[in-house]
């Protein structure tokens, strides 16, 4: 495993891990599984009845999910990518879009887990990372949620123990800090 730079400007920086036998990092790997209609249809038609009873985005076809998540995942990385461009005129922080995984922050300097969500109301795209310091995470993962609980389903479950995986990795190379990432 390695971390791997997206993009470190003016105190913000984002990071993500790339796995052993992975042909990439995650940050380029779930936006590129967002934006296959292939991919997006099996796990669509995988989890059909999730779309059809979930109480949170009520009933909607496998076409309207797969054309969702490719326009949020379109407007997501664009927003990602306006804060790495820092514009002086409307400055954006990673902090702005990362929350605790868990909705309650307990301690702001202890690798926290954390998750960002699609752009759209009503959104199921979800990038995981662990959080060094203000604004400089480091992505573990990412998923489409469409249940409530990440322990609900086997993908959003592999993403807790990614979490896991990752922040075990920092600590074992001692990264706590920005200047750690920066190494």
């Amino acid at each position: 495993m390695e971390i791997v730079r997206i993009f470190d400007i003016h105190n913000q920086g984002l990071f993500s891990i790339e796995y052993n036998n992975e042909p990439t990092n995650e940050f380029d790997r779930l936006f590129a599984l967002w934006n296959d209609i292939e991919y997006l249809e099996e796990f669509f038609h995988t989890h059909q009845k999730d779309l059809s009873n979930s109480s949170f985005y009520g009933p909607i076809s496998v076409e309207e999910a797969i054309s969702r998540t490719m326009e949020d995942r379109k407007e997501f990385q664009k927003r990602i990518f306006e804060i790495a461009s820092n514009d002086p005129q409307k400055p954006k922080h990673l902090d702005d879009y990362f929350q605790p995984l868990n909705n309650i922050s307990y301690k702001s300097d202890d690798l926290e887990e954390y998750k960002a969500y699609g752009t759209l109301i009503d959104n199921w795209i979800r990038v995981y990372a662990i959080k060094v310091e203000a604004n400089f995470y480091v992505i573990s993962g990412g998923a489409i949620k469409l249940t409530k609980s990440m322990k609900d389903r086997a993908h959003t479950q592999k993403e807790l123990e990614k979490l896991t995986t990752c922040r075990d990795l920092l600590r074992s190379l001692g990264i706590y800090d920005k200047e750690g990432l920066k190494q």
